[in-house]
């Protein structure tokens, strides 16, 4: 009757531990910051991709998208947020964007530091992420 009883318990611990393996990854996110620039992301469709990087918008410069492939990778929300590093007027801070994986797929997310008025001049920053979703 031990026997048994021990045996139960460990085919039910086994039972959970193999439910836990399938649990639902989608809702999971990966940040990367400036220090990643150039590297490869691998996300799952349905998972966040979260970029951190310096800026200041009170001069006038903003990350924005400079290209991606929008059926693999899509950027939640219409603007980067701003956290400035102290708390005084004109101080820079961190940028942070967020993208969903919305199909698999291979894409290069361009992203571009400038002032969105400035059409004809050249970003004074760049970043890259080769991202790949399954």
């Amino acid at each position: 009757m031990v026997n048994v009883r021990k045996d139960f318990v460990l085919v039910l611990a086994a039972v959970f531990l193999l439910a836990g393996c399938g649990a639902d990854r989608s809702k999971e996110s990966k940040k990367i910051i400036e220090k990643d620039n150039g590297k490869l992301v691998e996300l799952t469709v349905g998972n966040t991709l979260i970029i951190e990087l310096p800026g200041n918008p009170t001069t006038g410069y903003t990350w924005e998208v400079g290209s991606v492939n929008v059926s693999v990778l899509k950027q939640a929300g219409n603007t980067a947020k701003f956290k400035a590093d102290t708390d005084l007027t004109g101080s820079p801070g961190k940028v942070t964007l967020r993208f969903k994986a919305v199909g698999p797929g291979k894409t290069t997310l361009k992203l571009i530091y400038r002032r969105p008025w400035e059409k004809d001049i050249a970003p004074i920053k760049a970043y890259q992420a080769d991202v790949v979703v399954k």
